[in-house]
């Protein structure tokens, strides 16, 4: 390549350079929801398994959305590389307060059946985790994927459904709303989540109660703490069924609360 091959080359770049910021904003978006986004995400550890996908998921939105102009000063490029970090932390926390829910539910379940010593360090989270707390997260993360929840998020983030340019993302009152409203729903979800198991394990401690009465010289310690979680467990398994359609119910909703986050 002669030099002036070389200088035509360099101001079609020039010339081009929107593309190459578009290119860098779609990247940091979807750099930051695959470190938050469950079941695709891992942490922030995975970032370099998850590299390679950022870019081409980057490059091929940057032909489907509205092209960046490149801003005058470097205020305004920090100010629409923080844009594309909100959107994409705000489209990955919708599904991560929905499995936050079911890990607050395992929690409760595991407090009332008195299993809080026995703790699972989660790897995603890098965090201690109960094992009802583990299942009820690694379910909904299937459930997750299997409804396709991160197509949902993946062509929002894209702009397919959009038509939000890079670098002018911003939470309006209405978003700010809903993101209120589903960090309420956590607790909600992991209420109705917990709810069988809670009742049936207050009952059985009323019925051990009464026995305890009833026969003084029974060690009621003794028999009700492996009573208490062979009922926990056993109410747990036979109430899946129905926390994987409140689960589904949930997901099936992420569609809704991005429309409002991004419109």
């Amino acid at each position: 390549m002669d030099v002036e091959q070389l200088h035509h080359l360099v101001e079609q770049v020039l010339s081009r350079l929107d593309y190459a910021w578009t290119f860098l904003l779609l990247t940091m978006r979807y750099m930051v929801f695959f470190m938050l986004v469950p079941g695709i995400g891992g942490g922030a550890t995975g970032l370099a398994l998850r590299y390679p996908f950022t870019l081409i998921l980057a490059l091929i939105s940057t032909k489907t959305t509205t092209l960046a102009a490149v801003p005058p000063d470097t205020v305004a490029m920090m100010v629409q590389m923080v844009c594309e970090v909100c959107f994409g932390a705000a489209v990955a926390l919708v599904p991560l307060m929905i499995i936050s829910g079911a890990q607050v539910a395992g929690h409760l379940a595991s407090g009332t059946m008195g299993l809080n010593g026995a703790q699972l360090f989660d790897l995603t989270s890098q965090g201690p985790l109960s094992d009802l707390s583990r299942i009820y997260s690694d379910l909904a993360v299937m459930i997750f994927l299997m409804v396709g929840g991160h197509y949902v998020a993946i062509a929002e983030l894209s702009g397919i459904n959009s038509t939000i340019t890079p670098g002018t993302f911003a939470l309006s009152a209405g978003g700010i709303g809903s993101l209120i409203d589903q960090s309420a729903r956590v607790f909600q979800v992991g209420c109705l989540i917990a709810a069988p198991v809670i009742v049936a394990l207050l009952l059985t401690n009323f019925v051990m109660g009464i026995i305890s009465k009833a026969i003084p010289t029974l060690n009621i310690f003794v028999v009700s703490f492996p009573l208490t979680i062979g009922v926990g467990f056993a109410i747990s398994v036979l109430a899946l069924p129905e926390v994987a359609v409140l689960l589904q119910r949930e997901i099936t909703e992420i569609p809704n609360i991005l429309t409002r986050l991004t419109r």
